[in-house]
């Protein structure tokens, strides 16, 4: 399965637990209304579960609670329908989506696109401006640097590096916002890929889709990006692991346990790592994320988690801080309402664990 290019959110990276017994203890705060079930216990419901599939060059999962049965497979499959319509515009991995039509034509010309399309876009550029360049979805080409080193065995030069950095820069990205959008690319081989922030859209779409009358709750999960809203059963949230990146075993990926439990309802949460994903050339293993500033691997935050109010937000938030350091980092999710962070920094030996001041509600002790 071909890999995503800006940071790859694992879909193992988050694992994805129904816990029974951990019952909802009441929230302080901001997050009041997080620990209040909207579902009678005395009301039958029934259990819908997709299963895993493949979407947007990943796994994707849905989970349902519902009243009845057969509203409950319809509302999957207009869920399902909702992704796929997301996909047709911004995966990569297909031909014949609206972004690879961007990408094999703005190089020359303006590019005619949906307003859906320039919405995602223009949001992406809002975040590259936030975090100062750390969010850039036109990093694609420093990416294939790095993939075609390992190949070789050996490091990009400093002027490999510099030619590559030309191509890439979000300022370099022309949106036009007028009766029919437009986009362009201001040089030759300048290549978009919205991973970072599309699968994360893609929650939200999905999630919205199945906001039903006949839905007490639901889960979707895409790539490891996960929201949900409503609860797990009645008093019990959907609970998330997030596993130390320091005790992953690449040996025996499927063996790992998470170390942190977080609950979740009615929010968004997503983890991005460099501790399963790299690049190794001459026997060292370099993050697979790159720094669009540099041109070179970030390697000061093997896993970042991060939960807001929606998805496609906490998805470019998760990948920008991974390329940020932590001090930057708090205080970028310190500004934005509803928006917590847990990061994992230092090393094996040294290991530095830091949360944002909400995170706290979220998390569950051991």
């Amino acid at each position: 399965m071909k890999i995503s290019s800006y940071c790859h959110k694992v879909f193992w990276a988050i694992l994805l637990l129904i816990i029974s017994g951990i019952s909802c203890e009441k929230q302080e705060g901001k997050n009041d209304r997080n620990s209040q079930s909207d579902v009678d216990p005395n009301i039958q419901f029934l259990k819908i579960d997709s299963g895993s599939f493949l979407t947007m060059g990943t796994f994707g999962r849905i989970r349902i609670l519902c009243r009845d049965k057969q509203a409950g497979r319809r509302a999957l499959e207009e869920a399902r329908s909702a992704l796929e319509n997301v996909d047709q515009r911004f995966s990569t991995y297909r031909d014949d989506s609206e972004l690879s039509r961007v990408n094999r034509l703005a190089a020359k010309q303006s590019v005619a696109i949906s307003l859906e399309t320039y919405h995602l876009l223009q949001k992406a550029q809002d975040y590259s401006q936030r975090t100062e360049g750390a969010f850039d979805i036109t990093v694609t080409p420093l990416i294939r640097l790095w993939k075609q080193a390992e190949k070789e065995n050996r490091l990009p030069t400093d002027t490999e590096i510099r030619e590559v950095k030309a191509k890439v820069g979000f300022e370099k990205l022309k949106l036009n916002a007028s009766d029919l959008p437009t986009v362009a690319f201001v040089v030759e081989g300048m290549e978009l890929n919205v991973d970072a922030i599309a699968k994360g859209y893609a929650v939200d779409k999905t999630l919205t889709a199945l906001r039903q009358p006949c839905i007490i709750a639901a889960l979707v999960d895409i790539g490891g990006e996960v929201a949900a809203f409503g609860q797990n059963r009645p008093a019990k949230n959907w609970i998330i692991g997030i596993q130390d990146p320091f005790a992953y075993d690449k040996h025996n990926p499927l063996s790992q346990r998470p170390r942190w439990l977080i609950r979740l309802q009615d929010c968004a949460v997503a983890t991005s790592g460099n501790y399963r994903q790299y690049v190794t050339i001459g026997g060292k293993e370099y993050s697979h994320i790159i720094d669009p500033r540099t041109g070179r691997p970030a390697d000061l935050m093997p896993s970042v988690t991060v939960i807001a109010p929606a998805t496609a937000d906490a998805d470019a938030l998760a990948t920008a801080i991974s390329v940020l350091g932590p001090e930057k980092s708090l205080a970028i999710i310190e500004s934005l309402p509803d928006t917590e962070a847990f990061l994992v920094s230092g090393t094996k030996d040294d290991p530095q664990f830091f949360r944002s001041s909400g995170f706290g509600r979220f998390e569950i002790s051991p």
